[in-house]
């Protein structure tokens, strides 16, 4: 019901000129839920509010949680970085191939308007890995808005080196930025369920983890 009502919403919004932007549509498939000591999102999937507060011309692709400056950040899952670059409006933001998810579909993970990157292209990662940290670079990259935060966003179709064109922001890294999937539906202890990274922990092939520590 909640699917269907937030797919009703956007259609009107369409017809109406942005009538239900006014209602909230941060989390498509139900609020998440947060372990103790999980840093909350600050602009979920699908919000209308940025992540300064104002309002967004199109739904969120991604989630974004701040951080003070060196926050670590961490990789969902095993994967190979496709790419560790300074976009010129993200930032710099690393590209993982974390392979099948448990639907069987891709998972091309963005980690955006990070500070120090600490991996590179080929580099092969594990879950939990720290792999950067969030710097003081928040007023140099409009697309950071001003606040120090990550970004992380998952889509299926990465956009290689050869093709990367006039592209910028997450179309840049993602020939299907524009149409993000949603990461509450790959939690490792399931969907809408934040799952933190503990290191004794087994986790199933094909779900994610937190991308920032629990504490």
């Amino acid at each position: 019901m909640k699917r269907l009502t937030a797919t009703i919403c956007l259609t009107l919004a369409v017809l109406l000129v942005g009538g239900c932007q006014t209602t909230t549509y941060t989390y498509p498939s139900g609020a998440p839920t947060y372990p103790s000591g999980a840093p909350k999102i600050d602009s979920g999937f699908g919000s209308f509010i940025g992540i300064d507060g104002g309002k967004r011309g199109n739904a969120h692709q991604g989630i974004d949680i701040t951080g003070n400056d060196g926050q670590e950040i961490l990789a969902v899952a095993d994967g190979t970085v496709l790419e560790a670059t300074v976009e010129k409006c993200w930032g710099p933001t690393i590209a993982v191939d974390h392979g099948n998810g448990i639907d069987g579909n891709k998972i091309i993970a963005l980690y955006g308007h990070v500070g120090e990157m600490l991996v590179a292209e080929g580099d092969k990662v594990k879950r939990g890995q720290l792999i950067a940290r969030l710097g003081n670079n928040q007023d140099n990259f409009s697309c950071i808005w001003g606040v120090r935060h990550l970004h992380f966003q998952i889509g299926r179709k990465y956009r290689d080196k050869f093709h990367k064109g006039t592209y910028w922001g997450h179309t840049y890294f993602l020939k299907d930025g524009e149409k993000g999937i949603n990461p509450h539906l790959y939690w490792a202890d399931g969907p809408n369920k934040v799952t933190c990274f503990e290191s004794s922990k087994k986790y199933k092939p094909g779900t994610i983890s937190y991308p920032v520590p629990c504490g």
